[in-house]
């Protein structure tokens, strides 16, 4: 499939119902004019066509505010082609950043200029906003009685207390994504800190050093530049004797062509390196839950720590909800302890779908699996459009 953009072809535009999808241009991949996502934009575009809709891709730089116009791209016969202006879709599925200075403050004000001329967002501009920022998410998900990870902002106190109190526990930016800039510190029986980032691991014997050497490697200097806070570490088994490599489970909540918030999917991101993260982009693998958590809890638990994170999922949408107002698609992180509880580490207002592509694609599994999650990325592709197309007919 051809993906190189081709500049001023004019294309007639269908009466049908528009949906935007707001993204960030990359002039310079060749092959990707909106960068990594752009195969996942086609998917959408595809998506979107046998929902009887039209999808398009912008930039925040591709808005004309005082025209109300939009001069997008979109996916004809495989081809991405430039549409030309046209008047502001009906519905945002919005896929732009949120915390990256280079692209987020473009699209902040677009979001409010949509946000200002009543357009239908998939997921709302106040979720969007606080999804960016992991403190304020977990003080509203503590106040309405989830079960989230002790959490607060870091600085000598708030981390001398936490390393008092837990043998587990971790550091990250408050605005971070993909695990970058994530510690992990775990506490030994004979008084060491093991501390694990992404480039290494320390050993430090005795408090006060394993304090300076984490508030350093953070970036709390003498001006203390960095946002970050300090969380309790969730784990199935004791983090210094473990069997199993850390993981946790992501769970996709979507709302369907009803409008019902449903269970899309979920797998396991398993860590393939000693580091602190589960990421993908930071080398984790994809895969499906049961087996490993069979072997870690055996199968009747399997199934109700399955049952207890769906139901925490499901909860964690209803408050959301409740605050925010309707929510189209959750990405949630959670992990289990040792008792089978899930603990909600993050929740994700711009989840990808990777994480079932892995395992559709993968060769290490069964083909009733392989199809099985290649049918779950299909539908994380659609519901936004299924969901899109009942927001532009109610309004």
């Amino acid at each position: 499939m051809k993906t190189k953009a081709t500049p001023n072809t004019p294309i007639r535009k269908p009466v049908m119902t528009t949906v935007g999808i707001l993204s960030r241009r990359a002039p310079n991949e060749a092959g990707r004019p909106f960068g990594p996502p752009t195969g996942f934009f086609v998917e959408c575009c595809q998506a979107a066509a046998k929902l009887d809709l039209r999808a398009v891709v912008f930039d925040a730089l591709d808005v004309d505010p005082g025209k109300g116009t939009i001069k997008p791209a979109t996916v004809v016969d495989g081809r991405w082609v430039e549409c030309g202006l046209e008047p502001f879709p009906t519905v945002i599925y919005d896929r732009a950043p949120v915390v990256d200075p280079a692209g987020s403050a473009a699209a902040e004000p677009v979001r409010s200029l949509f946000d200002r001329a009543g357009i239908s967002f998939v997921n709302p501009l106040p979720f969007i906003r606080l999804a960016a920022d992991k403190l304020e998410t977990y003080r509203r998900m503590s106040d309405g009685g989830l079960p989230v990870a002790h959490t607060a902002p870091l600085d000598e106190q708030s981390l001398r207390t936490f390393l008092s109190r837990y043998d587990h526990v971790y550091v990250k930016p408050r605005a971070g994504s993909q695990g970058t800039g994530v510690i992990e510190v775990v506490r030994t029986g004979d008084g060491c800190h093991v501390i694990r980032t992404l480039a290494a691991t320390y050993e430090l014997r005795g408090a006060q050093p394993a304090r300076d050497r984490i508030m350093d490697l953070a970036g709390h200097g003498p001006t203390g530049a960095l946002d970050c806070l300090v969380q309790q570490g969730i784990s199935a088994e004791p983090p210094g004797e473990r069997r199993f490599p850390r993981f946790d489970l992501r769970l996709l909540m979507q709302k369907n062509g009803h409008a019902r918030c449903i269970l899309t999917g979920l797998v396991a991101r398993i860590s393939q390196t000693s580091g602190p993260t589960t990421n993908l982009s930071n080398g984790a693998r994809s895969e499906e839950a049961e087996p490993l958590l069979d072997a870690l809890y055996g199968r009747s638990m399997r199934k109700e720590v399955l049952r207890r994170a769906a139901k925490a999922s499901h909860a964690t949408c209803g408050l959301m909800e409740s605050e925010l107002g309707p929510i189209g698609e959750v990405g949630l992180d959670i992990v289990p302890d040792a008792a089978g509880m899930p603990w909600i580490i993050e929740v994700n207002a711009r989840p990808g779908r990777n994480v079932f592509k892995r395992i559709a694609d993968s060769a290490d599994v069964s083909a009733p699996a392989r199809r099985r999650f290649g049918a779950i990325r299909r539908s994380a592709v659609s519901r936004p459009f299924e969901y899109a197309k009942t927001l532009a007919s109610t309004g």
